[in-house]
């Protein structure tokens, strides 16, 4: 049940005992601070985690100094645990989150099951956005820093959920597929597959070698596709995030390969890589690898039949977009390792204190291509928008670029990411516009003699110069012009044999580009 905190202080509170020097300096350290900025923000948003508990039972646990134990925890980077002990032993966090000694004890069940909820209930995480931005307009205000001047850039990160290998992975992955099973529901699972889960899939890690390790990998591709078979069409399963996960799993890291001659029993429902089971209910599959040995104690090893698909293991997958974790479905792989890429604007050039003004976190895998749009739409929508913006070489686009230096008028300051243009190619920097975005003339003088909306090479209407053709086709510089020639002209046909005028596409992204 959820029960707001009570604003009213104890009389006699942890300090209280404390000896006068002890006092002084904890007044003096971190923990005033944020007790007296940060605590009192957190205290204001605990109506908006209300739908985190229901309407019956035992009161919460204050959601204030819930979040504010969470905060404290990342920022000193410690585990679960860490953070609990902290909070029971040391004095400086009972005096930050304003408890007693004597109430200064929480479950790490409790700590577990807050951040689950949040998660299930807020996946895209609006209400710590909400308490991001509180707490950032407070301080800026406070401070009186300036956000005129804001810098862009990247950083990896990754999430305390432990990444193991692809072994592991494997492991974790069918494990929570058969997890979430009833009783009736396990039954129907192959016995030998049971037998792993029961009795093996707790030992996968004294495999020593990498032999065992790869013949067990496969062996446990194989058992994705029987399970992925085997329930295909039920669609109850078929639908769980727990079967989705394994398919994703098979998909991304598996493949069938089947043998030449052989009718395959796939209907193209359910099943691993979208084909569907056969009329039974466990397929005849093979590896293109020797068998591993079965364990002794297995009572009913892996069925040996006459093979008509082989279960492959694909090279392990060095990045992009694939699974890393089961239970963090999220992150990604990108050229900086495993885990999250996280977008980060701040202040600068303030002469003391700066600020975290913005973030957004992704997969890995994604780049920062054209990220610099949204990160000012947010800054937008928060009122801390730059007047100048500085980012790194991997965010600007002419796209983006344009939209923020034109549509935003902020001024953006980045490294192009590609390299001068040749001295030999003409841009359209050496055409002259005039204030209305028209060609006023060309390199050598001639003037557009008109301006048409006209379809370009992506078969988009956008606005063209038109230029005499007689001119263009005598014209020295043709070569190295960007303007472009007739259509229907014959094959092999060069631009000065062509009738018809020239034109150039005039977008103000294209002279961007060429600027």
């Amino acid at each position: 049940m959820f029960r707001k905190t009570n604003p009213q202080r104890e009389l006699f509170n942890v300090e209280s005992q404390m000896a006068q020097g002890s006092r002084e300096r904890l007044k003096e350290s971190w923990a005033e601070h944020f007790r007296g900025e940060v605590l009192s923000i957190l205290m204001k948003s605990e109506e908006d985690f209300s739908d985190l508990y229901g309407i019956t039972g035992r009161p919460n646990f204050s959601v204030g100094r819930m979040l504010g134990l969470c905060f404290l925890q990342e920022l000193n980077d410690l585990t679960d645990q860490e953070a609990l002990d902290a909070f029971s032993f040391d004095i400086r966090w009972q005096y930050a989150l304003d408890v007693k000694a004597e109430e200064a004890y929480l479950s790490r069940r409790s700590l577990v099951e807050f951040r689950g909820r949040i998660v299930r209930i807020d996946p895209r995480m609006k209400r710590m956005r909400k308490v991001f931005d509180l707490i950032t307009d407070t301080v800026i205000d406070k401070m009186g820093i300036l956000v005129a001047e804001q810098r862009l850039d990247s950083t990896h990160i990754q999430s305390n959920i432990h990444s193991k290998g692809r072994l592991a992975l494997f492991v974790d992955v069918l494990g929570v597929f058969l997890k979430s099973f009833d009783e009736a529901q396990y039954l129907l699972v192959p016995a030998h597959i049971r037998q792993w889960q029961e009795k093996e899939s707790k030992g996968w890690f004294g495999l020593g070698t990498a032999a065992e390790r790869k013949a067990t990998v496969e062996k446990l591709a194989r058992y994705m596709y029987r399970l992925l078979e085997c329930f295909g069409k039920d669609e109850t399963v078929s639908k769980s995030e727990a079967y989705q996960l394994l398919k994703r799993l098979f998909d991304e890291q598996c493949e069938v390969i089947e043998k030449k001659g052989s009718a395959s029993s796939h209907n193209g429902e359910g099943g691993a890589n979208g084909n569907g089971g056969g009329d039974s209910d466990t397929p005849t599959v093979s590896s293109s690898e020797p068998e591993a040995k079965p364990d002794e104690t297995l009572e009913t090893p892996e069925p040996e039949t006459e093979a008509e698909e082989t279960v492959t293991v694909k090279q392990s997958p060095k990045g992009g977009d694939t699974l890393q974790s089961a239970y963090d479905t999220d992150a990604s792989y990108g050229h900086k390792g495993q885990g999250y890429s996280v977008q980060i604007a701040e202040t600068c050039r303030n002469p003391n204190n700066e600020i975290i003004t913005d973030y957004e976190v992704h997969g890995a895998a994604r780049s920062d291509i054209g990220k610099a749009s949204d990160s000012v739409d947010r800054l937008e929508t928060a009122n801390r928008a730059p007047d100048k913006l500085y980012a790194d070489g991997g965010y600007p686009t002419v796209e983006s670029a344009y939209d923020i230096i034109e549509n935003r008028g902020i001024e953006l300051i980045a490294p192009v990411n590609r390299g001068p243009m040749d001295a030999a190619v003409m841009g359209r920097d050496r055409f002259k516009f005039n204030n209305e975005g028209h060609v006023v003339s060309c390199p050598a003088g001639h003037p557009a003699i008109d301006h048409k909306i006209l379809s370009n090479n992506s078969t988009e209407r956008t606005l063209h110069a038109v230029f005499d053709g007689d001119l263009c086709r005598h014209c020295s510089m043709l070569e190295t012009c960007p303007v472009r020639a007739p259509n229907h002209r014959v094959k092999g046909e060069t631009p000065r044999d062509t009738k018809g005028d020239f034109r150039l596409e005039i977008t103000p992204a294209l002279r961007l580009r060429d600027d």
